[in-house]
């Protein structure tokens, strides 16, 4: 029979995931956000709305990838796998995999219309061709492993696993620097986007991970190995998203100074400057939420994250040690 000190008692397990506000508002701020930067980019580019909404769509499923392939070889660790949580990882990875095969359709779709943009502005050559390259590479790889069905412990941190986190990082890198490029600008700008870029892929594919792939799949499984799997998971994406929150701030402004200058009446008088200020306020409210989670515990996929005592677990998570969190 199952150890019953292993399970979350009935009032804790009915609660478990649902006090979960906050990090599904910060993921909607996020996706506005990222909504008005590539609109206002596309402003500045003289992109049709088509396009806009393709790369918009593109940077996104992107981002899902990137940063969800990012928490499936790194936040998970070989720890967790033999912890007791190994089905709560499993179940992740099975999950991670179906979504992982509409983002690579969507991906793919969207990356058509951009490579098709950049093809038609910068032309056919090295950069736009490796990238396209690299996107092709990704999507088959990633295609092939969300269709097969491996134990837990083979995909963990594989050749192929990381080999597909590998491409995802180029392509984002290989897309900010066709961005860039789309304007003539140098190789400072450059580094820029590219920094960018890597922070939102692994925001917002941390985000994703853990709304939809950690929650579910922790929801059926309330036990203390599941508890503590999921809140180190949770703290190591933390950690990350501490320094995601200056990266972005900082390489936003910058690249607003870069084509806006530095007059307030260039942010305030014209449609493209406000859409700035509405993405610094976007920023501004993703901080307030990464304050306000540990203090409502909003944070964490369990009520057990942030003290595991309170699920009978004994020793108290590294979690709770950390002080604030993101949302």
């Amino acid at each position: 029979m199952p150890d019953p000190s292993s399970h979350a008692s009935p009032a804790v397990a009915d609660d478990l995931f649902d006090k979960y506000a906050l990090p599904k508002v910060a993921l909607t701020v996020i996706l506005a956000a990222s909504l008005v930067g590539t609109w206002t980019t596309g402003r500045i580019a003289a992109q049709s709305p088509v396009v806009t909404l393709a790369k918009w769509a593109y940077l996104v499923a992107l981002g899902v990838l990137a940063g969800g392939l990012v928490w499936k070889h790194l936040f998970v660790c070989p720890d967790d796998l033999a912890s007791g949580a190994e089905e709560y990882c499993a179940a992740m990875y099975a999950r991670f995999d179906r979504i992982a095969g509409g983002v690579v359709a969507v991906l793919a779709l969207s990356g058509l219309v951009v490579l098709a943009d950049y093809v038609s502005t910068i032309g056919v050559g090295p950069l736009v061709v490796g990238l396209g390259g690299l996107l092709a590479a990704l999507l088959g790889v990633t295609g092939v492993a969300a269709i097969r069905s491996t134990p837990v412990d083979e995909q963990f941190r594989s050749p192929a696993g990381l080999f597909a986190l590998g491409l995802a990082a180029a392509v984002v890198c290989a897309t900010a620097l066709a961005e860039v490029g789309l304007r003539g600008l140098g190789p400072l700008v450059a580094g820029v986007r590219m920094l960018h870029l890597l922070a939102f892929a692994g925001w917002i594919g941390g985000a994703v991970w853990n709304i939809f792939v950690a929650v579910p799949s922790g929801q059926s499984r309330p036990t203390v190995p599941v508890a503590r799997a999921a809140g180190e998971q949770l703290e190591r994406f933390r950690r990350v998203v501490r320094l995601i929150i200056p990266t972005l701030f900082l390489t936003g402004a910058y690249q607003a100074v870069d084509a806006l200058g530095t007059d307030l009446g260039s942010y305030l008088g014209s449609l493209v400057g406000l859409a700035v200020v509405a993405k610094i306020g976007f920023v501004a409210v993703l901080i307030g939420i990464f304050l306000l989670c540990p203090m409502w515990r909003a944070c964490s996929p369990i009520d057990g994250v942030c003290d595991l005592e309170e699920l009978g677990g004994g020793e108290r998570s590294t979690a709770s040690a950390e002080g604030p969190s993101d949302g």
